[in-house]
Order: structure tokens, then sequence, then C-alpha cells
């Protein structure tokens, strides 16, 4: 396994972590099987079989994406959606809904908790995993352009550490031309004196 890649400084950066994916189904087999498939596409996955069960494993599992089934005992899929959404520390995962309903009225309550994509049962496995590879993507992506905002942050402050020194320094040039003139036209009096 490859280490850590050097950063512009020369220091190095964390490995990157595996993009987090939970599955939450009250079918046990359709979840497990999903769960299968993920982390053959080399996810990261956890899976709860119930509502409150899921919103827990959210909360500390913390997943980049929640595959959520609608009909769900305990919480459903709208309200566990809608809960996530609360939940501060989940709040860039993305939401992708999994239910055999397809109706107008599903879908705008789909849209309305912030689900981001919606799968119809049985949902076809290389959709999703087009979906999560597009997802992981976009966060290394949007990692990736963090770590150079960082990076030219840093580079802006030394920038204007550079600058202020070096102003300091054209000061400290410029006194010691003033005193050199200063000199040099005392010199030349006392050589004007002189003839």
């Amino acid at each position: 396994m490859p280490g850590p890649a050097p950063d512009i400084h020369g220091g190095a950066q964390a490995a990157p972590r595996e993009y987090r994916v939970l599955i939450v189904d009250d079918n046990r087999d359709a979840a497990n099987t999903l769960a299968t498939l993920a982390r053959l596409w080399g996810y990261e996955v956890q899976t709860a079989y119930d509502g409150r069960a899921g919103l827990d494993k959210a909360r500390t599992f913390r997943p980049d994406c929640l595959v959520l089934d609608i009909g769900l005992p305990g919480l459903d899929g709208y309200t566990l959606a809608h809960r996530v959404r609360q939940y501060p520390a989940l709040s860039r995962a993305k939401l992708i809904a999994l239910s055999a309903y397809s109706s107008e009225d599903h879908d705008r309550r789909l849209h309305e908790v912030g689900f981001d994509y919606h799968l119809v049962k049985p949902a076809d496995p290389t959709i999703l995993e087009g979906i999560l590879k597009m997802l992981q993507q976009a966060v290394k992506l949007m990692e990736r352009t963090e770590a150079l905002a960082q990076q030219n942050v840093a580079i802006a402050r030394e920038t204007k550490a550079l600058l202020t020194e070096v102003k300091a320094d054209i000061q400290e040039v410029k006194e010691e031309l003033r005193e050199v003139k200063e000199e040099l036209r005392e010199v030349k009096e006392e050589f004007s004196a002189d003839d």
C-alpha cells in the first residue's frame, strides 16, 4: 500500500479514507447483498435494518452516502432522511432512496426531505455503483479543492510576511541612504569651506 502523498511544502498529507456507505433496509437479505456488492466496489459499508438503528448508526459511522429503504419499521425512510439532514455532522452526506414507490407524491416527498437520488426496487446494481463512483469522485474533488484553498491561504500568509519583511528592509536601506547623503553633504561642505 503506498504511503501518504507529499504536499507542496514537502510534508505528508493524510492517506484518503474510504468512502463510507450506510445501507438501511428492513429486508436483511437485500441490505446484506447490497453491502457485499458495495464492499466489492471498494467502499467501507455498514448496515442497519430499521429506521432508528439507521439513525444511530449514521450518527456514529458518519457515512458519506446513505442508501435508505422508504418502508422501514420504527422511522420510515422519509423521517430518517429528514433527521439525517438536521444533523450537522452529516450535512454533506448524500441520500439515495431505495423503494418500490414511484408516484408523483412520493417523488415530491423525497425531494422535500432532502434525498439526492431515487432508485426504484429492485435497483440495478450497476446504476447504484455508478452513482456511488460519481459521489466518491465529487468528494475527492471537493477535498482536493479544500486542500488547495488551505495551501493558498498559507502561501498568501507567507507572501504577506515576506512583503512586510521586504518593506522593513527597504525602509532600513532608505534610512541608510539618507545617512550616507547627509554624510556626503557634510563632506562636500567641508571641502567647499577648505577651498
